[in-house]
């Protein structure tokens, strides 16, 4: 606040006149210095009678001590209240008493006063004290120790007012009080006259730049008073007012060159214009047909067809430059004549009298344009002087001015542009010259829209070609990325598959529903890693020499229709759905070959994807069929199985991208892949798929397989090859899965084998470490590949490294990816794909176990 208060004060101090300011400053300092020489001496004053007072009133202790020692010495208390009332003669002493020896106060003055307010004595010599800490009234205290030789007898107080003190403070007061009055009354008047000396040579200054800003007037001078720092100013100002003047001068006598010579420019210019604007009145005419040009430019680029262009250019040129006829004309140059594509005629009546429509046909020698095959422009002033028919046709119409523009296109007659007037002699040489540059504009637009059709057309087969090439090249794509997922896939269902297996051929007490049960959970989940399989190799048709099977298609769809009823019976019934499942299959259907579980699973899918498109109930028909062609004197027969249902049905947008990966309708409950996956099943065996749908009446999916003269030599070989009987071993199984470990322990034990499991590669080289140093080394290791810290190869390595003739086997979900890509580790005897079958582990230790006899043979 303070703060605030003391900006706002020196902000009011600037704002005052310079004259007051030098005088305020004046009085200010003459009476700070007054000030500060009054308290000097003052201070000086009060210091001298304060040390007055104190020798008087040590005096007088000294006085009264001496005459009371005797009353202290014999304790005599009325001759010292005597002495002590004897002060009353002194005025300024207000107070005062005697102590004994033990500092027990023994008479006081005034006699009536009250024990307490007088002080004890202090315990060291006396010394006066002067302060209002230990006084209740202002004054001055002394204590004075008397003594009867050397004894201390007794203490003496004396108090003394400072009155005397205060009397002298207020002469003083009035002493600098009128000191200061005379002071300023004498400093006003000095600096009423001092301050002249500074403020008139500011004043004449200030004056003199008022009097140049009013009036313009740089001749005008200020006066110096002196040659100090105000005089060196004015002298200064003076120069800068000298300066001024000088540039002024010049800058009017540049301003009157200046006018002079624009009068001449301006005769100049007048000139100039009348030239320019003979000038402007050629190029407006020009610059409307140029923006005629752009304009009509701009509208023929928006089109992609060669009529629109034609139609667009001729109206244009109606509305623009007011031409009565418009033809535009394409040139065949093997029959010689002009084809009408787009006609314009202003007047309606002209319209329904002129014989030529667009489509028609012209011939070039019955008009007078054959030098526009040459590239020239012809011009007919005067159509009745024009000799060919053509002309004289549209003479006897009223058309009496024609201009034929040719369409080149590399210098080659590609169309004309004709245009025609009422009027003789109606088209200017700038007609003509923009018509001419439009015809260039037009040829390339409507040489460009033609081969824009055309190219379309080609680009609309190659469309329909790479489609099929898209459709392949996704299925591959989706066939590499099912490689990353075949190992936790196979991990994970490889129990599944095992445990199955092992119970259907231990297991003798299931009645035949449990076994029906059971070989649904084998095969699906053998399906699975199928399926899985299959996704890599969507892109890829079979090889000659991988092994198919004997298919009956008819007991495929039965076993189909068991498999997905708990789908599309129990669940729909358990929704309040009732679903009807028909087969109709026919008993001419031969046998195929091929892959039995690709084939269930894309029947499996048609099926399910037919119940999703039930959602209230419907029917769902399986039907076989045999199909006879006649085909280039060849009959070729197909087996075809139709999968049709009642349900919601597709649009054609959705029929012709089902089969794409990923495509799907069915939001967060489809993946898209298992239309995908019978495409590629179809595509593999060599068949193809056939969809009928439309909106609310269902769809039928037809698969159309062909059927083979024979059958592959190598169909059910592998169900027929016999498996030798395999001694009893010492193994040892690495997996980091539980399940598959317990598999497999319990798959070769009820083999008669001597099993040990291992979690890790570490602990099982480990424990492969082990067994060789008690003397009881394992006869085959049985690995995962992919294991963390110690991988399978790795654990191949180092068995091989540390025991040569042990036998290695690898089990891992990427088996047959492996074997296909020829990346087996070289330390790898035999390589499993998951889910290990108890058949495949029977042979692969049967030939591992023969190749170890042949080798101790060699």
């Amino acid at each position: 606040m303070l703060c605030r208060k003391a900006a706002a004060n020196v902000r009011k101090f600037q704002d005052i006149p310079i004259r007051q300011k030098l005088m305020v400053i004046i009085m200010v300092a003459s009476t700070v210095a007054l000030l500060l020489v009054a308290a000097g001496f003052v201070a000086y004053d009060l210091d001298t009678f304060r040390k007055k007072m104190v020798n008087d009133l040590s005096t007088l202790a000294e006085i009264i001590g001496d005459r009371s020692e005797a009353a202290l010495s014999f304790k005599d208390q009325a001759v010292a209240q005597d002495m002590l009332h004897a002060l009353v003669y002194q005025k300024h002493i207000v107070a005062a008493a005697l102590y004994d020896a033990g500092g027990k106060l023994f008479a006081r003055y005034p006699q009536n006063a009250r024990v307490t307010s007088f002080p004890d004595p202090p315990e060291s010599a006396a010394a006066p004290q002067f302060g209002h800490d230990r006084l209740g009234r202002s004054g001055l205290m002394l204590f004075h120790k008397i003594y009867a030789g050397p004894d201390l007898v007794g203490t003496l107080y004396l108090e003394s007012d400072l009155q005397a003190q205060n009397e002298l403070l207020a002469h003083y007061a009035g002493i600098v009080l009128l000191l200061i009055s005379v002071s300023w009354l004498l400093t006003l008047m000095l600096s009423g006259g001092l301050q002249r000396v500074i403020s008139r040579p500011i004043f004449d200054l200030a004056e003199t730049a008022r009097t140049v800003s009013a009036g313009k007037n740089y001749s005008v001078r200020a006066t110096r008073h002196g040659g100090d720092e105000l005089g060196r100013l004015t002298d200064d100002f003076n120069e800068m007012l000298g300066q001024i003047q000088r540039r002024d001068e010049e800058l009017q006598k540049a301003r009157d060159e200046l006018e002079i010579r624009v009068k001449e420019r301006t005769r100049d210019l007048r000139a100039e214009i009348a030239e320019r604007q003979r000038t402007e009145s050629a190029l407006r005419q020009q610059f409307v047909r140029t923006s005629l040009l752009n304009q009509i430019t701009h509208a023929i680029s928006e089109r992609q067809d060669m009529e629109s262009i034609f139609h667009v250019v001729l109206r244009q040129l109606e509305q623009n430059l007011g031409l009565d006829l418009g033809v535009a004309a394409l040139f065949d140059a093997q029959s010689q004549t002009l084809n009408v594509t787009a006609l314009q005629i202003k007047n309606t009546l002209l319209a329904t009298r002129f014989d030529l429509r667009e489509g028609s046909t012209l011939a070039l020698m019955g008009t007078d344009f054959q030098s526009c095959e040459r590239g020239q422009t012809v011009y007919l002033s005067d159509t009745f002087k024009a000799p060919a028919p053509f002309s004289a046709r549209l003479a006897t119409l009223g058309w009496r001015t024609v201009v034929a523009v040719p369409l080149m296109v590399e210098e080659k007659l590609w169309g004309l542009l004709i245009s025609a007037r009422l009027e003789l002699n109606g088209f200017t040489s700038g007609d003509c010259e923009f018509l001419r540059m439009l015809s260039e504009h037009v040829a390339l637009a409507a040489h460009q829209a033609r081969l824009h059709q055309d190219l379309e057309y080609a680009y609309d087969e190659l469309r329909r070609t790479q489609a099929a090439v898209l459709q392949q090249e996704r299925l591959k794509a989706l066939g590499q990325m099912a490689s990353g997922i075949a190992h936790d896939v196979t991990n994970a269902i490889s129990p599944v598959v095992g445990f199955s297996e092992l119970l259907l051929k231990q297991e003798c007490g299931l009645n035949q529903e449990g076994n029906r049960f059971l070989n649904y959970i084998r095969t699906a989940g053998r399906d699975v890693t199928h399926i899985i399989a299959r996704l890599r190799e969507f892109y890829r048709k079979h090889e000659d020499t991988e092994s198919l099977q004997r298919l009956n298609l008819n007991a495929l769809v039965e076993q189909v229709v068991g498999m997905t009823r708990p789908r599309w019976r129990d669940i729909t019934q358990s929704n309040g759905i009732t679903i009807e499942m028909r087969t109709e299959l026919s008993p001419e259907v031969p046998e195929l070959v091929g892959i039995e579980s690709e084939i269930r699973e894309a029947f499996t899918n048609l099926v399910l994807n037919a119940v999703d498109a039930m959602p209230v109930g419907g029917k769902i028909t399986l039907r076989t069929s045999v199909s006879h062609r006649e085909d280039a004197g060849r009959t070729s027969s197909h087996v075809i199985v139709d999968i049709t249902d009642t349900g919601v049905g597709m649009n054609e947008e959705t029929r012709k991208r089902c089969l794409e990966p990923f495509f799907s309708t069915k939001g967060k409950r489809g993946t898209g892949l298992g239309l995908a996956m019978v495409y590629g099943v179809m595509q593999r065996h060599e068949g193809s798929v056939d969809i009928q749908s439309a909106p609310g009446q269902g769809t039928t999916f037809r698969l159309i397989f062909p059927v083979r003269d024979q059958l592959r030599a190598t169909a059910g070989k592998e169900e027929e090859e016999t498996v030798e009987p395999v001694a009893p071993l010492r193994i040892l199984c690495i997996d980091d899965e539980p399940l598959l470990r317990e598999l497999l322990k319990e798959m070769l034990g009820r083999d008669g084998h001597d099993v040990e499991v291992s979690d890790s590669g570490q602990s099982g080289l480990d424990q492969f470490r082990f067994a060789r140093d008690r003397g009881r080394p394992f006869d085959v290791v049985i690995t995962d590949l992919g294991m963390p810290y110690v991988d399978g190869r790795q654990v191949a390595k180092t068995v091989k490294q540390e025991s040569p003739g042990t036998p290695v086997v690898m089990l891992t979900g990427w088996g047959a990816l492996m074997k296909e890509d020829d990346n087996m580790p070289a330390q790898v005897d035999v390589i499993l794909s998951k889910p290990p079958g108890s058949r495949e582990m029977r042979k692969a230790l049967s030939r591992l176990q023969a190749a170890a006899r042949r080798r101790s043979r060699e």
